[in-house]
C-alpha cells in the first residue's frame, strides 16, 4: 500500500506526540513526571505536545461541526491571519525577554495569558477535580475561558482556525517556508489552472500562485488533488530554480 503525503504527515505527528508524552501513565495517576528525563528537550517536547493538541483541536472541531453541529462554514478574513504574528512577537518574544524576575527568568507568556489548549486540557480538568481552587479564580481565568470559547467557535466554523489566527509556532515556521530545503514546486507548463489545489487547501493558499506561502503547512492535499501532477513536495539542496 502506497503511503501518501498526508498519511506520512500524520505518522510524524503521532510519533512526535508519543515521544513527548512517554510517561503516559501519569495521565491516569494524576501525577506530574519529575524524573531525570524531564530535563531532556523539555522545551521542544512542550512545543510538540501543544502544537499536536492544538492541531487536533482545530481539525477535530471543524470535522465534528460538519457532522454534529449546524455551523455554517466561513472563509477567514485575510487580515486575521496576521494576528498570530502579533501574538508571536508580543507573547513569545517581547514579554519573555523583557518581563524577567530577579533571577533573570521569565514565564511562558503565551501559555500563561493566551493558550486555549492549556485552559481546556489543564485548567478546566484541574478545577473539576480540585473544588478548593475555584474560590481563588481571578480575571485571568475568565479572559482565558473567553479565548477558549472564541477558539472553539472559530474551529467549528473555519477550517484550521487556530493555525490561521493564533498559533505562534506556525508563525515562526511560516517564516522559514521560503528558505526551507523542503519546499513545494509547481510545474506551470503542465498546470491547467483547474483550481482544485486552491479549493482543497485547508489554509486557503493558492499553491500555483504562491507554492511556498508562509501559510502553507505542507499537508500535501493540494499535491494529491492535482490531476496533472503539476505540484510536488521535495527536498532541494543548494540554489532553487
Amino acid at each position: 500500500m502506497k503511503i501518501n503525503q498526508e498519511m506520512k504527515r500524520k505518522i510524524v505527528q503521532v510519533a512526535a506526540f508519543v515521544y513527548s508524552n512517554t510517561y503516559i501513565g501519569n495521565f491516569v495517576s494524576g501525577q506530574i513526571y519529575k524524573g531525570s528525563w524531564k530535563k531532556v528537550l523539555q522545551s521542544r517536547n512542550e512545543l510538540l505536545f501543544m502544537s499536536g493538541c492544538k492541531t487536533c483541536l482545530s481539525d477535530w472541531s471543524y470535522a465534528g461541526s460538519q457532522w454534529f453541529f449546524p455551523f455554517s462554514k466561513k472563509k477567514l478574513w485575510k487580515w486575521l491571519t496576521y494576528v498570530k504574528n502579533v501574538l508571536m512577537a508580543v507573547f513569545v518574544v517581547i514579554m519573555p525577554v523583557t518581563m524577567v524576575n530577579e533571577l533573570g527568568m521569565s514565564s511562558p507568556a503565551f501559555c500563561e495569558y493566551i493558550c486555549p489548549a492549556g485552559t481546556l486540557e489543564g485548567g478546566i480538568p484541574l478545577l473539576s477535580t480540585h473544588p478548593e481552587l475555584r474560590a481563588i479564580l481571578g480575571a485571568l481565568f475568565s479572559v482565558k475561558a473567553c479565548i477558549l470559547i472564541i477558539t472553539l467557535i472559530g474551529c467549528l466554523s473555519v477550517c484550521r482556525f487556530f493555525c490561521k489566527v493564533m498559533c505562534p509556532l506556525g508563525a515562526i515556521y511560516g517564516l522559514l517556508n521560503k528558505v526551507s530545503i523542503y519546499h513545494m514546486e509547481c510545474n506551470k507548463k503542465t498546470c491547467v489552472s483547474c483550481g482544485k489545489c486552491h479549493n482543497i487547501c485547508p489554509m486557503d493558499v493558492d499553491p500555483v500562485k504562491n507554492p511556498n506561502s508562509a501559510e502553507c503547512i505542507r499537508c500535501g492535499k493540494c499535491v494529491a488533488s492535482c490531476p496533472k501532477e503539476s505540484l510536488a513536495l521535495k527536498f532541494v539542496y543548494g540554489k532553487k530554480g
